[in-house]
């Protein structure tokens, strides 16, 4: 049984990692693949749309997928798909054939929005939120690896897509492990319904819009700060190579913030680091933009991904005890809203940056900050660990 466990958790972090290595594969290699592929690079960046509308079109489908086939033929199923996105980009060639399986990509990591989620609830019941943020911190180091695979193989004088090879591995030690791992419905390990202490709502409407409002404004800010800050620490006067390193910085912060908030979620609310950790982001950022100095800029990059990283582990940990009963569906509406604030922001900031300049995408991100604290103070007044007395001696919680 304990075997079984650690082979479901494993699954689980892998998918993290792979997804977080499949989804920078495109911005990691840009100017490789426009060489490779022979077009220009407003259409090689559409490859990333592709991804990003792949997880968007079916992400809600994947999680009632997860409900009528079970987690492990779906997760399997994402695997596959991811496998074929980083076998397919490099291998044809074909420009078109890149859009095609950059879309499967998107599908694949869908995979991750709702199978992960019912996973973790089955090992880890009583320290959920903290697994969530330890995956998030695995979909970091996945976002690592990929850069450092290109970078080796450039190094070695080798082609740069054989890093997209050595990513394969993952894939094939999941499918080789999905085999011997049993979910027993007896024990309540299907979908985990039974496994995650729900979080119940005073007002279900407002919770939910809180939850969708609040992780579009999240995605915004993180998706912001990661477009501009190296843009931005060029237009300070910093070096190329040193402004580079500012978002290298940033990333570091996000990761060490997720595997730091394991240990923090067992001891203090998810709700409550919603809310405190976006207040402590907004302070950092205002006030490297007030003191306006190089050096701040890099200590508030840092502190602002240490505090902001673990977030959408954070939300999707709420969402998923709120819709306890639906965890996979429940997982899909977060990834749909942030995927959808992914493909909105970089038309929004490009087209304000373009007449405001470069400065504004910390303002705007310190705006997105603002609201999404606003939002999650609104999500904290709206739930509640215990279950909502109700007229007639009847209860009802907050996953139906």
């Amino acid at each position: 049984m304990q075997k079984n466990r650690r082979r479901i958790a494993f699954l689980a972090f892998a998918m993290y990692f792979l997804t977080g290595a499949a989804c920078i594969v495109v911005g990691s290699s840009l100017p490789h693949l426009v060489e490779l592929y022979q077009v220009p690079l407003d259409k090689v960046v559409l490859l990333g749309s592709a991804y990003a509308f792949g997880r968007v079109l079916t992400v809600y489908v994947t999680g009632r997928l997860v409900e009528r086939l079970g987690p492990l033929k779906v997760l399997a199923a994402g695997v596959i798909l991811i496998a074929l996105f980083l076998l397919g980009i490099p291998t044809l060639q074909y420009y078109y054939a890149g859009l095609f399986f950059a879309f499967l990509g998107g599908v694949g990591m869908g995979a991750q929005d709702t199978v992960c989620p019912v996973l973790l609830s089955i090992v880890y019941p009583r320290h959920y939120d903290g697994s969530l943020s330890a995956g998030q911190a695995l979909f970091g180091l996945g976002s690592f690896a990929t850069p450092f695979l290109v970078g080796v193989m450039l190094a070695g004088k080798l082609p740069f897509y054989y890093s997209y090879y050595c990513l394969l591995i993952v894939p094939v030690i999941m499918l080789g492990c999905i085999p011997f791992v049993r979910l027993q419905k007896e024990s309540g390990e299907v979908g985990g319904e039974e496994k995650v202490q729900p979080l119940y709502t005073k007002h279900r409407v407002v919770a939910y819009g809180a939850i969708i409002f609040l992780c579009a404004a999240y995605c915004a800010a993180v998706s912001t700060l990661g477009l501009y800050i190296s843009s931005f620490a060029e237009d300070l006067g910093v070096s190329r190579s040193n402004a580079a390193f500012m978002l290298t910085v940033y990333n570091i912060g996000s990761v060490a913030g997720s595997f730091a908030f394991v240990f923090v979620l067992k001891r203090i609310k998810a709700q409550t680091v919603l809310m405190f950790n976006q207040l402590f982001a907004f302070i950092v950022i205002l006030a490297a933009l007030f003191i306006n100095m190089v050096a701040f800029y890099f200590i508030g990059v840092f502190l602002a991904g240490l505090f902001l990283g673990v977030l959408f582990s954070v939300i999707v940990a709420i969402a998923t005890r709120i819709g306890y009963q639906h965890i996979s569906v429940a997982g899909s509406f977060v990834a749909t809203a942030g995927g959808i604030s992914d493909i909105i922001t970089p038309m929004v900031t490009g087209f304000l940056v373009g007449r405001v300049g470069i400065g504004f995408s910390f303002r705007y991100a310190l705006i997105m900050v603002a609201l999404g604290g606003l939002a999650a103070v609104i999500l904290r007044l709206s739930t509640t660990e215990r279950m909502p007395a109700v007229k007639n001696n009847k209860t009802s919680g907050g996953g139906n």
